[in-house]
């Protein structure tokens, strides 16, 4: 590792997953390029000094149906503009992957100060392709004067419109969830370091709750205001994982009547979620996590997304076929995992086989060796992965080809996440092949993500390379590069899953076309528990 390029810094990461279950798409979404700010530290609940803070209030309303319509919307900006900046400036997306129209639904905006109602000019940021986001930006048209308030009506998402992630504010059940990203307009060049969010639950009764990312009720959040934006949201009468009264690092809250026992299957998550804090060992402890559900009646259904320490899971009704069945465990295991792989710096499109790519090798690994996947359906499931790489139309894609594409194709999008997923595989058994079977890929990893976690690197594609050529004792720069930047195809050895499988050339079949690809068999003799034994870290 001595000869890896450092840079000191933070680390953002963005991907997006989809994939089809019993006609639902689950989509997901790990912090952002694509996004303003990255998600701010939760602070004990206590009052936000009035120097440099924004004050939050959201009150859900109900249209005559008694679903929530919109969210009420008052807020209060204290400190000063940023130095260096003379007017103020608010932000809203016009679209935010995949949802539409966002800003056009913010009505009633109304900002005054000492001296009464702040007049904006507009600009819109040009459109991107693919359906990542882009922004309207408020500009006022005189010096304003500190503290000042800012109110406004933000309207649910309407049923129809593409699918996509779920960042969407919706309402279901009686209630209303999505991301802040789905609603909220936000000062982008105040001062402000700190914000307190509270909720108004007023027209929803007894018993109801509101809860963010950042926690249940009133919370303050470390962080400029657009920090807020990062953060999944719910309020009505929700149902939780575990009782409110019951003290746990791991909630959970839903609207909706879902195919599966939710506490149920809330209950293997947070094991499954524990295991992985073991199994990954550089967060310890690992943070307080939030699981959002949601099952909407109308499209675009979403999908489970991942942002910090949370993530949504949102689908459309159940099939009869689905009734007293699981969740879909893999995608759970894939939304958490996220937490712990985080992403390298660098522009999306570039960067998400990293992010996606080595979640969704550990979304097929470790529940597996942690023992809740039996050895059948490890196979079958490994099969699947490579089906959907070999046959996948963009498996030979260029990395800036599949971003140009974006939402407007999932199979499309999902490119780097199978490629990603088979170069992770491959590069644990050239690793254990190069040191003798010493060294894995979970030792190479846990190492890197300390040093990130503590600041001492920023990992980019460069970076990363660097430590795997000093882990080779060969250059692996060109290879990552050809491999995910140019979309060459790749084929990884054949005990790339594990000692007790075997990866084997195979000619498949897709939509009446034969691909030259790879299966993988059972290797007779081998326990499942010793599949991995000589991978294990130290």
């Amino acid at each position: 590792m001595a000869n890896a390029r450092y840079r000191v810094g933070s680390v953002a990461a963005c991907g997006v997953r989809s994939l089809r279950v019993a006609g639902s798409v689950f989509c997901t979404l790990m912090a952002a390029a694509a996004c303003q700010a990255a998600p701010g530290e939760t602070a004990p609940a206590a009052p936000a000094g009035p120097e440099a803070s924004y004050e939050i209030t959201l009150r859900p309303e109900l249209g005559e149906d008694g679903m929530v319509e919109a969210i009420a919307v008052t807020s209060r900006l204290h400190g000063d503009l940023k130095d260096g900046e003379t007017r103020l400036k608010l932000s809203a997306p016009v679209v935010y992957v995949n949802v539409m129209g966002i800003a056009d639904r913010i009505l009633d905006l109304r900002v005054t100060d000492e001296a009464g109602p702040v007049a904006f000019t507009l600009e819109q940021d040009d459109p991107v392709p693919g359906g990542f986001p882009y922004f309207r930006h408020w500009t006022a048209t005189r010096d304003v004067e500190f503290p000042l308030d800012i109110s406004y009506r933000a309207l649910v998402q309407p049923e129809g419109g593409p699918s996509g992630p779920a960042f969407g504010i919706r309402p279901s059940k009686g209630g209303v969830s999505g991301s802040g990203a789905g609603y909220m307009i936000v000062p982008v060049n105040a001062e402000a370091s700190q914000s307190v969010l509270e909720w108004d639950l007023t027209e929803f009764g007894p018993g109801a709750v509101g809860v963010t990312t950042f926690g249940e009720g009133r919370v303050t959040v470390n962080g400029p205001p657009a920090a807020l934006m990062q953060g999944w949201l719910m309020a009505g009468q929700a149902g939780q994982y575990p009782p409110a009264e019951e003290e746990s690092h791991f909630r959970a809250y839903w609207l909706g009547d879902f195919p599966f026992d939710v506490a149920a299957e809330m209950a293997y998550a947070k094991d499954l979620y524990d295991f992985f804090g073991e199994f990954f060992a550089y967060l310890d402890p690992a943070p307080d996590y939030r699981v959002f559900l949601r099952q909407l009646d109308t499209e675009p259904y979403g999908g489970a997304t991942a942002l910090a320490n949370s993530f949504m899971l949102s689908r459309g009704p159940a099939l009869p076929e689905e009734m007293g069945g699981h969740s879909p465990r893999s995608t759970l295991a894939h939304e958490m995992i996220h937490m712990w792989v985080g992403g390298l710096s660098g522009e999306h499109v570039l960067t998400n086989w990293f992010s996606e790519g080595l979640t969704t090798y550990y979304e097929h690994t470790a529940p597996f060796r942690a023992g809740r996947v039996p050895m059948e359906e490890y196979v079958s499931e490994l099969n699947a992965l490579s089906e959907r790489y070999y046959t996948n139309p963009a498996r030979e894609m260029s990395a800036i080809e599949i971003g140009q594409v974006g939402f407007n194709d999932g199979r499309i999008r999902h490119a780097p996440y199978e490629r990603g997923a088979l170069y992770f595989a491959d590069l644990d058994s050239r690793i254990r092949a190069a040191s003798g079977g010493a060294r894995t890929l979970d030792m190479l990893l846990r190492e890197v993500f300390t040093l990130r976690e503590r600041g001492d690197v920023e990992l980019t594609i460069e970076a990363w390379s660097d430590f795997v050529s000093a882990e080779l004792g060969a250059e692996e720069e060109a290879y990552v590069r050809a491999l995910h930047i140019d979309g060459q195809m790749i084929y990884p050895a054949s005990d790339a899953f594990g000692a007790c499988v075997r990866g084997v050339p195979a000619t498949l079949e897709a939509e009446g076309d034969t691909f030259e690809g790879m299966q993988w068999e059972r290797v007779e003799g081998v326990a499942p528990e010793a599949c991995f034994a000589s991978m294990a870290a130290d």
